[in-house]
């Protein structure tokens, strides 16, 4: 619903009107302990948090080019994921001097900064709201049409549910609160600082291999820790190839993000990434029911296993819905883009020009 505003009413106000409910969200968590009342503001923060990343990742399609999305989406990424860490460095710390509703306190408080911020100083983007856009059924036919963009959705879902499970039970597995912010904060800086560079790299390289690239490290790093889990691999050896697959796993998100930007339809490219925002949330739902299930009942080791199987899962099913739009392709830098107009004008315009003008000679004299 978010993405066909964004589509219709423009990008911007939306950003600052998630900010303002952010805001307002964030104070009420300090209110009640009541469960349901907790359930029924996150379910609002969830709302504002829609507005802002769907509209986010619509101006920066919006605003970048087939040759430089991916290192753009990577900005846009590396932006969202220092968020991410400061906020976990700062909540382990707030908590521990402060009260539990401290953190709260100061993310409401950068919400409402972020509002006025971007309310004063962040433009529409150049021509959005001028053009009629498409409706969703028109958006959804162009996307599972082309089967390469129906087929990244299986993989989003299976990488979120993992990231859904990490969040959920990663610090109550950690040593202490603070360490496990430390921790988890220091896991989302590298993964932040990366994601300018794989964005290049997909820019220069191809999104497929950028893609397929990082989804070979996640398989990677789930088998070390399967073998480290089990006593196969000592400690010391298993921590060169959790660092090297860890960080291999960082190519995927920048690549990924500009595929779906490439393959969005112009007039529907805030439904398109409405639908990439609702595969998020399903994986971040996902991953604790069945992470919670599967710690109950088999314990941490079938988490890996578990993560193994889906992942490899969803990556033959993806393969089978791209069937043979499943290959490594590239996109043209402007360099390349030129030669090739350079060569259909040269080899396929002008000799089309210069029979249109015999015959018009010949018809006139």
């Amino acid at each position: 619903m978010i993405g066909v505003l964004a589509d219709r009413f423009g990008r911007r106000r939306w950003i600052y009107l998630g900010l303002t409910i952010s805001t307002v969200a964030l104070f009420a968590f300090t209110l009640s302990t009541n469960r349901g009342y907790l359930v029924a503001v996150h379910a609002v923060q969830g709302v504002a948090a829609a507005m802002i990343i769907v509209s986010a990742l619509t101006m920066v399609t919006d605003t970048s080019t087939g040759a430089t999305r991916g290192k753009e989406m990577g900005v846009y990424d590396f932006a969202n994921l220092g968020g991410y860490m400061v906020g976990i460095f700062a909540a382990g710390i707030l908590t521990r001097i402060g009260s539990p509703t401290t953190p709260f306190y100061f993310a409401a408080t950068l919400a409402a900064i972020g509002a006025l911020f971007a309310y004063f100083r962040v433009k529409e983007t150049k021509g959005q709201g001028k053009q009629r856009s498409l409706s969703p059924i028109q958006t959804l036919k162009i996307l599972l049409s082309d089967r390469r963009a129906a087929a990244m959705f299986p993989i989003w879902l299976a990488l979120t549910t993992f990231v859904g499970i990490a969040l959920t039970f990663g610090p109550r597995l950690g040593p202490s609160p603070l360490m496990t912010s430390f921790l988890l904060a220091g896991a989302v800086l590298v993964l932040a600082v990366t994601q300018p560079f794989f964005g290049h790299l997909s820019d220069k390289y191809g999104r497929d291999k950028l893609m397929m690239f990082g989804l070979l490290s996640v398989i990677g790093l789930f088998v070390t820790a399967i073998y480290m889990v089990r006593g196969r691999l000592g400690f010391w050896f298993g921590v060169p190839f959790l660092v090297l697959f860890g960080i291999g796993c960082f190519a995927f998100p920048p690549a990924a993000l500009a595929t779906l930007g490439d393959l969005a339809p112009e007039r529907g490219r805030g439904t398109t990434m409405g639908v990439y925002s609702v595969m998020i949330s399903l994986g971040t739902v996902i991953g604790p029911l069945l992470g919670g299930y599967l710690l109950d009942r088999y314990g941490m080791e079938s988490l890996f296993y578990s993560g193994l199987v889906i992942l490899i899962g969803a990556l033959g099913l993806s393969i089978l819905i791209a069937g043979a739009g499943f290959r490594i392709t590239k996109p043209l830098t402007h360099r390349k883009q030129r030669r090739k107009l350079a060569f259909l004008e040269r080899y396929l315009m002008t000799p089309i020009l210069c029979l249109k003008s015999g015959r018009e000679r010949y018809l006139n004299g």
